[in-house]
């Protein structure tokens, strides 16, 4: 008789926290009586087979991700009070070595056990003598079990045992290495949308002896990642699988996982999930009067007018009803024509839970003055099953600059004096303005202080204007203040100057507002003397608001000319310092616009010639505006010229120091001879002002081998031209501002599209200064054109600024285009130009 009396020697592996995701199986044992069957159904098992936690990586790493799994313990069962293991295994054995294991059997009863054993039947398996054995409660006894092996197979036997109550017996098994993988018998994957992805893990197990490769096969549309690999021994690996259904079904599949020798064994899962359609209720948030909500495939998203430069921002609002999330993607509609890309949303792609509403924002950014935009976003759900077409219309408004006094008069002063006056300047919009008085005040007898600036919404800034003569004549100049995204201004500016000798007419407003009527009527090209002769030969007669006429011999009678009404672009343009003008110019300057190019010296650069002309029939006084320290000086400095003929000046430069960048805007002023003396004026209104005369000049004084200074600036230039009817102008405007801290020169490329004006053509910039510029273009045809202009910074041809700017059709032809968008793109005409469209194409656009 065997006892035993020591405590355990072995104890039980503590619990792991680890997830296990097979189910555990019971243990029937083989019973010779009811009583023992009844038993063994009341035994219970724990299987630990898989250690793998379900969690989902962060981001989208497709990666293996591989862990130890934890080791087997031996399931243990309790009959009739005695715990012993179902069945004792023999692993990494070696021919002719003997292993030992021992079982252990231990009284879980309260009373005494005694039973007795039979050996195992094979060779291969044996123990000791069978004896009877005592157990008393809590006792453990250890029986050795000694296996033997004599060849490479697999060996299997019983080792039983007898009670009273009935007879029970452990498996004795001794296996080879093989290979096994595990997965659980299912997988349900979430409720998915139509065009969404739905995905899930589950853990694949190896719990085999041998690393093994294995290869899963499964149907679309499920994928599985990844679905190759090699896994460890008593590893086990995260497998997803996911799902991107293209109908709403319920989709069942069996994926096979192969794994062994030659892909030989098999294992697999059950793949579940369903797909439905989602629904994405599209409508807008804070609805304006204008707004188009209604149920429909196409809403309407009125931004209103919105200021050039500004963002305004108005919200739709998703909403999704159904029981699947709704994933959506909002796309602009494509476009054949060019156009500013005004509108925006930030929001190209998101998910609406069900049951959830979200707010997607759509920004207005117009470029394009006083024109209407619209666009298309096309707002798709997954599987498109319902596109939503979202029409945004907006208007762009530019600042609204205005001057308190459009004339400032100096009236008269005498030489030497310099009287101020001030004029506030003002924009009433909501938009920044940035204006510049296109006057260089270093060197003109006028000076507005600030000359540029920019004006925030409804604010009004105080302007300094000052009147330094240097010559006692009549002084007038009409100077243009140009506004970005705006029509420019133009300011008056106006005094005589009298010194102890020289007594001129004293000039006034009226003078000028008779000087344009005669401008009209063709008499500004005779002097004074001869328009009062005229006047008392009966020759002309006066109105009724004291200008001059000639007398009608036309029995019917015919109003008089009057100045017509210009616009300021047009008046800004045809200023006749170009092939164009209102009206001819009584007195120019050729050229208007002289590049001196690099003179690093030690020489003087030779001076260049120029070309007064006076077309007027009577003599005129011309005296040239000079500061003392500028570097460009015109010879002589005053000069008088017969009526309809000319004279020659030269044009000088001296650079200050080397490797300088030096440009001015030489001013003159030109008068007729008779003016000179307030006595030689008998008729009041025969008195007219000065002509301003400028020539810009430019030139530097770098080495060829000294680098330029880098030019560092912020251009806003135009991409498109306003669309306007045939034959007329389109203009736009550019700013340019200097970020640097060196003056920053800008001229015109001469390789720039001949079809394009810049006004002004040159500018130089002050460090923090800006520069506002005037393009303007006429349509030529009936095509879509690129224009291509360039600036050149600081006299250098490596600093060259590309603008390409494109100019549509004609208004007329542009609403037909814009009413048949789905009509296919006219082909290119040379040059990179679409031509008209032919045929039924061209019927319908003319028909819309």
């Amino acid at each position: 008789m065997l006892t035993q009396a020591a405590p355990d020697p072995f104890p039980r592996p503590r619990e792991s926290g680890d997830h296990t995701m097979n189910s555990a199986s019971c243990f029937s044992p083989s019973a010779h009586t009811t009583a023992a069957s009844s038993a063994a159904t009341s035994a219970g098992s724990s299987s630990n087979t898989s250690a793998c936690v379900r969690t989902q990586p962060a981001g989208h790493m497709e990666t293996q991700m591989c862990f130890p799994k934890q080791q087997d313990r031996r399931k243990k069962r309790v009959i009739w009070g005695i715990e012993v293991a179902e069945e004792l295994q023999w692993k990494g054995w070696e021919l002719g070595k003997e292993t030992t294991k021992k079982l252990v059997l231990k009284n879980r009863s309260l009373k005494i056990q005694k039973m007795k054993y039979r050996p195992p039947k094979t060779k291969f398996f044996f123990t000791v003598i069978p004896q009877p054995i005592l157990l008393s409660p809590g006792i453990t006894f250890m029986l050795p079990i000694i296996f033997r092996p004599m060849e490479e197979k697999e060996y299997v036997d019983q080792l039983w045992f007898e009670k009273a109550e009935g007879m029970f017996h452990v498996d004795l098994r001794a296996s080879l290495p093989c290979h096994k993988l595990i997965c659980p018998p299912s997988l349900q994957l979430p409720v998915c949308a139509v065009g969404d992805m739905a995905e899930a893990w589950f853990c694949l197990s190896n719990v085999g002896d041998l690393p093994t490769f294995f290869n899963w096969e499964f149907p679309s549309p499920f994928q599985m990642i990844p679905a190759t690999g090699l896994l460890e021994s008593g590893l086990a690996c995260r497998i997803k699988v996911t799902l991107q259904p293209l109908m709403a079904v319920i989709y069942e599949a069996q994926a096979t996982c192969w794994f062994g020798d030659s892909n030989t064994q098999k294992t697999s899962i059950q793949l579940q999930a369903m797909a439905k359609c989602s629904q994405l209720l599209v409508s807008i948030k804070q609805k304006r009067p204008e707004d188009q909500d209604a149920e429909g495939s196409q809403k309407v998203l009125n931004f209103g007018s919105v200021a050039v430069g500004c963002t305004a921002e108005r919200q739709i609002r998703l909403y999704n009803p159904s029981a699947v999330s709704a994933p959506f993607r909002i796309e602009v509609s494509p476009d054949v024509l060019p156009k500013d890309q005004a509108f925006s949303c930030p929001t190209a792609q998101g998910v609406v839970h069900p049951g959830e509403k979200i707010h997607v924002s759509v920004f207005f950014r117009p470029e394009t003055l006083d024109t209407r935009t619209m666009d298309y976003f096309s707002i798709t759900p997954s599987g498109c099953a319902s596109q939503t077409l979202l029409k945004v219309v907006g208007f762009c408004t530019g600042p609204a600059v205005s001057l308190q006094h459009y004339c400032v008069n100096f009236n008269w002063i005498n030489l030497g004096e310099h009287p101020e006056q001030l004029l506030w300047i003002e924009n009433k919009a909501d938009c920044t303005a940035y204006f510049q008085f296109a006057i260089d005040c270093q060197e003109s007898v006028f000076s507005i202080s600030p000359s540029f600036g920019t004006l925030v919404g409804k604010t009004r800034l105080t302007l300094r204007c000052a009147f330094q003569p240097a010559h006692p004549i009549i002084y007038f100049r009409r100077v243009v203040c140009l506004v970005h995204h705006q029509d420019p201004l133009f300011l008056d500016l106006m005094g005589t100057c009298l010194s102890e000798s020289t007594k001129p007419a004293i000039l006034r407003p009226q003078h000028l507002s008779w000087y344009r009527t005669h401008l009209a009527r063709g008499l500004v090209l005779y002097p004074p003397d001869i328009l009062g002769a005229m006047l008392k030969e009966r020759q002309l007669e006066q109105d009724t608001n004291g200008a001059l006429l000639i007398p009608s011999e036309d029995p019917e009678y015919t109003p008089a000319q009057q100045y017509p009404t210009v616009p300021p672009m047009t008046e800004y343009f045809c200023d006749g310092t170009s092939d164009t003008a209102i009206f001819p110019p009584p007195v120019s300057i050729e050229p208007v616009e002289v590049d001196f190019g690099a003179c690093p010296g030690p020489q003087t650069p030779s001076p260049v010639p120029l070309c007064l002309m006076n077309h007027t029939k009577g003599k005129i006084t011309v005296a040239w505006t000079r500061r003392a320290d500028c570097p460009f000086w015109v010879t002589p400095d005053t000069c008088y010229v017969p009526p309809l003929k000319s004279t020659a000046l030269r044009l000088h430069f001296q650079p200050p120091h080397p490797n300088c960048l030096c440009a001015a805007e030489l001013e003159a002023f030109a008068i007729y001879k008779v003016l000179q003396s307030y006595s030689n004026i008998e008729e009041d209104c025969t008195v007219c002002p000065s002509w301003c005369l400028t020539l810009r000049a430019r030139g530097h004084s770098y080495h060829a081998a000294l680098e330029h200074p880098i030019p560092q600036y912020f251009l806003d230039a135009p991409k498109l031209f306003a669309a306007v009817p045939s034959g007329e102008p389109s203009y736009r405007s550019l700013l340019l501002v200097n970020k640097g801290s060196m003056l920053l020169t800008v001229s015109l490329a001469p390789k720039s599209s001949l079809d394009i004006v810049l006004r002004p053509s040159s500018g130089l910039v002050a460090p923090g200064a800006h520069q506002i510029f005037l393009i303007c273009t006429y349509p030529k045809g009936n095509f879509w054109r690129q224009h291509i202009f360039f600036l050149q910074f600081n006299f250098c041809p490596q600093y060259l600024k590309k603008l390409p700017i494109s100019m549509p059709k004609p208004a007329w032809l542009l609403g037909c285009w814009e009413g048949a968008r789905g009509s296919v793109l006219p082909p290119l005409a040379p040059g990179g130009e679409h031509a008209e469209p032919g045929g039924a194409a061209a019927a319908e656009a003319g028909r819309l």
